[in-house]
C-alpha cells in the first residue's frame, strides 16, 4: 500500500485557517494540480498538489500578493520561488469526498515536495482559465473626482456604491467562469430580502481575484481631490455607460418609470414585497408570467444598453424574479451614485 511520508509541525485545525474559496484551476492534468483560491480576507491562495496514496491526496497552501500572483500568472516567477519565500506552509489532505483535513503548519517544504527551479507557469501547461486571467491587465486612472463639499459619510458612500457597481460588472463579464456563475446561482437561489442584495455583491467580491480587484492607488482630497485607481478599464467603462443611460432628466424618468413598472407589477402578482425587499413571497410562477418578467429583463437591458450581457444572463439557472432582483438590486446603486454626480459631488472621468 503507497503511504505519503510523515511531515512533523504543529496540528491545526480548520478553524485555525482562513476560510478558502475555489476560483480556477490554472494547471490541470486527469485533476487540478494548481488552483487559485480566495481567503476570506480577500487574499489570493495558490492550491499546489504535492502527493497522495490509495485514498489521499496532500496540498500545500501558497498565500500570494497581488504582484506576485500576476508575476506568476505571466511567467516572471515560478512555483518554486514563491514556496521559498513563505517563513512557514501549511500542509492539508483530500479525500474522496475532497473535504480538507489533518492540517498541518511546517517550516518548510521538504526538497522532495519542491517544483523544479524552472516551475513557470507556461501556455503548455495553463489551463484556459489561467489565460483569461492574464487576457485582462488592471491599469492605473483617475477615476473619482469630487467636489468641494464633501462629508465623512460622502467617502464612505461612493467607494462602497462604485466597489459594488464594478464587482457586478466582474460577475457579468466572467459568467462562463464556473466559479463565478455558481456564486451568483447560488446566491440568488438563496435571496433572502434585502441581506440577499449585499449578499450579492460581496459573492461576486469574493471570486474576484486581488489582480482584477479595483485597488486605490491614492487618496487625496484637497477640494476638489481624486481617488486613482488600478482597475480593470473595461469595467470602469461598463459603470460609465450605464450612468450615462440614466444621467439625463429624460432618461432618468424612463428608467424610474420601468422600476416602477416591475415593482407594480410583483405587488400585483404576489410575487414579492416592497422595495426594500425585506418580505418576499415565493410561488409558483404562471406560464404567462414568465413571460412578462422576461419582457421587463428585456426592457431593462434595453435601457441601460446590456445586450452584450442578455446570452449569458439568460444561461443562469435561476427564475426570472432572481433575475430581476439582481437587475434592480444594481439599478439602485447605480441611482444612488448618480445623486452624487447631479450634486455636483462626484464625477467620472
Amino acid at each position: 500500500m503507497n503511504r505519503m511520508p510523515i511531515l512533523s509541525g504543529k496540528k491545526l485545525n480548520a478553524s485555525d485557517l482562513p476560510k478558502y474559496t475555489w476560483n480556477a484551476d490554472l494547471i490541470s492534468f486527469d485533476g487540478p494540480l494548481l488552483s487559485l483560491f480566495k481567503q476570506s480576507d480577500g487574499l489570493d491562495a495558490l492550491f499546489a498538489w504535492l502527493d497522495c496514496d490509495n485514498t489521499r491526496n496532500r496540498w500545500c497552501v501558497i498565500p500570494v500578493t497581488r504582484s506576485e500572483l500576476w508575476d506568476y500568472l505571466t511567467g516572471k516567477i515560478s512555483l518554486r520561488a514563491l514556496i521559498l519565500k513563505l517563513p512557514t506552509i501549511y500542509v492539508f489532505n483530500t479525500g474522496a469526498k475532497a473535504s480538507r483535513r489533518a492540517f498541518t503548519e511546517i517550516d518548510k517544504l521538504p526538497d522532495f515536495y519542491l517544483p523544479d527551479s524552472d516551475s513557470f507557469l507556461t501556455a503548455e501547461i495553463s489551463t484556459t482559465a489561467a489565460k483569461k486571467l492574464t487576457d485582462e491587465a488592471a491599469q492605473e486612472e483617475t477615476l473619482i473626482l469630487v467636489g468641494e463639499e464633501i462629508y465623512l459619510e460622502d467617502l464612505e458612500g461612493i467607494p462602497k456604491l462604485y466597489q459594488q457597481l464594478y464587482s457586478f460588472h466582474y460577475g457579468m463579464e466572467h459568467l462562463a467562469r464556473p466559479a463565478v456563475r455558481n456564486t451568483v446561482q447560488q446566491l440568488m437561489s438563496e435571496w433572502r430580502g434585502g441581506i440577499g442584495a449585499v449578499n450579492l455583491f460581496s459573492g461576486l467580491k469574493s471570486v474576484t481575484p486581488s489582480i482584477h480587484r479595483a485597488r486605490v492607488v491614492e487618496l487625496r482630497y484637497n477640494s476638489p481631490g481624486v481617488i486613482k485607481m488600478s482597475l480593470l478599464p473595461l469595467l470602469s467603462q461598463r459603470i460609465k455607460l450605464a450612468m450615462n443611460k440614466i444621467i439625463g432628466d429624460e432618461d432618468f424618468s424612463n428608467s424610474e418609470s420601468l422600476y416602477s413598472e416591475i415593482y407594480s407589477y410583483f405587488r400585483a402578482h404576489d410575487i414579492s414585497g416592497l422595495e426594500d425587499e425585506r418580505a418576499i413571497v415565493a410561488k409558483e410562477l404562471m406560464p404567462h408570467q414568465i413571460t412578462d418578467l422576461k419582457f421587463f429583463i428585456t426592457k431593462f437591458f434595453n435601457v441601460i444598453d446590456w445586450q452584450s450581457y442578455a446570452e449569458n444572463f439568460d444561461k443562469l439557472a435561476i427564475t426570472p424574479v432572481s433575475q430581476l432582483r439582481m437587475l434592480l438590486a444594481y439599478y439602485r446603486r447605480l441611482r444612488k451614485l448618480r445623486e452624487y454626480i447631479v450634486s455636483n459631488k462626484l464625477a467620472l472621468q
